[in-house]
């Protein structure tokens, strides 16, 4: 039987997870734009990579390694270095895609599970999001665990809904970019949102 303190912990991981997951970001920008290009299908190993990307990180942090980060600036630096020209990169991609010809384009695939997966790793709002479960959304003594691991299944079950969200608008969108004019514009904003974040990467 569950406890109580768990109980009472399950609104607070729900909440948090939401509003973490939810609001805009690399991730959500990135899913919606592909969502738009390529579709819900083609898109899922993108959500699936976030997933993979964002548990390993998780489980590493619930094991102390996320204190060892906290404790050397030097490292989060860097991460935000690395973070703020790998979002350029994309970016630029991004806002060359015309169409979804080889020819014409520089992003012709969705992000593969892998691709997906390592870009957690350089993603600060991950990052943050995924410290502020462990640390204080867990449980202190024999509870610990229990809460992490609670914490680490409400916090994939919302993420996945929300990509699903932010994919599937992307789709609702693409309707209304049947013409290689439309379809560079809705790209050049997407382009324009995910630099947006590169302020929010150095205040996380």
């Amino acid at each position: 039987m569950m406890s109580a303190e768990l109980l009472t912990l399950i609104p607070a991981l729900i909440l948090f997870c939401f509003a973490a997951a939810f609001t805009p970001g690399p991730n959500n920008i990135l899913l919606t734009y592909s969502g738009a290009n390529f579709g819900v299908k083609r898109s899922l190993n993108h959500v699936i990579g976030i997933r993979v990307g964002m548990t390993a990180i998780h489980i590493i942090m619930l094991f102390g390694l996320g204190s060892l980060f906290l404790a050397l600036p030097v490292l989060h630096a860097t991460l935000q270095v690395v973070a703020s020209l790998y979002i350029v990169y994309l970016a630029v991609k991004i806002a060359r895609t015309s169409t979804l010809k080889k020819q014409d384009s520089l992003l012709v695939e969705p992000m593969s599970i892998k691709q997906a997966a390592l870009f957690q790793i350089v993603n600060p709002k991950s990052l943050t999001m995924i410290i502020s479960v462990c640390s204080a959304l867990t449980l202190p003594g024999d509870l610990y665990w229990h809460s992490a691991i609670m914490g680490l299944i409400i916090f994939n079950i919302v993420g996945i809904c929300c990509a699903l969200f932010w994919v599937t608008t992307g789709k609702y969108v693409s309707k209304y970019l049947q013409s290689p004019q439309s379809l560079k514009r809705f790209n050049l904003i997407m382009a324009v949102l995910l630099l947006g974040c590169l302020p929010l990467i150095f205040i996380v």
